[in-house]
């Protein structure tokens, strides 16, 4: 990876793609250890995987992709939580246009892992590049939909990454296949960023 050239990208964009960043091992690790930690649940979001599965806390302050959140932010990390997210095969409904930040001038990054191929038929995630340098009266149900300008379909494989701003515009549409659309995240918030503390506690549970 041209690290330099990443965050480059990352500053202008407020968000990446990064193909084959975990290898068939960490892939297979990845997917086993969510599969066990969310067994017994019947949600399709599940947070605070590290609180129950001392891996994904492993994973959560020291995991490979830390250290490039740290240059990509260029600052340290305050980790927040890891998830497991699914869009069900045949459910009608998607997630609105939104930002993550929480309180005016946060600053954080989710890192998004597929564990399953992930494109327009299945739900994929959009991302609207540029939006991170905007400011937003409100962070939830923005007017942003396929079209607008600088909008991308999050269309990656299994090992795939997807990394954003949390003032990065992002949304999914339902997942109208017969495809299941699994995904793992990472969530922080940069050290020296100072979102409002119970908001920020109620986000990542």
């Amino acid at each position: 990876m041209n690290i330099e050239q990443l965050k480059q990208d990352f500053d202008r964009d407020g968000c990446l793609i990064i193909p084959g960043f975990l290898d068939a091992e960490q892939l297979a690790k990845l997917e086993f250890e969510a599969t066990e930690t969310i067994k017994g649940t019947d949600s399709r979001i599940v947070k605070g995987m590290q609180r129950t599965n001392p891996w994904f806390a492993d994973q959560l302050n020291s995991g490979k992709h830390v250290e490039l959140l740290k240059t990509l932010l260029d600052d340290e990390l305050e980790p927040s939580t890891a998830a497991f997210f699914d869009r069900i095969p045949g459910e009608t409904e998607g997630i609105t246009p939104h930002f993550d930040a929480i309180g005016h001038g946060s600053s954080g990054a989710t890192i998004w892992i597929a564990l399953d191929r992930t494109d327009t038929g299945n739900g994929c995630l959009y991302y609207v590049r540029g939006t991170h340098l905007n400011d937003y009266d409100h962070s939830l149900n923005l007017p942003f939909d396929v079209k607008s300008e600088g909008a991308i379909p999050v269309e990656i494989n299994p090992g795939d990454v997807a990394i954003h701003n949390t003032r990065t515009v992002h949304w999914s549409l339902a997942n109208e296949s017969g495809r299941p659309r699994r995904a793992v995240s990472y969530f922080y918030w940069a050290a020296s960023s100072k979102p409002n503390a119970r908001r920020a506690k109620a986000f990542a549970t």
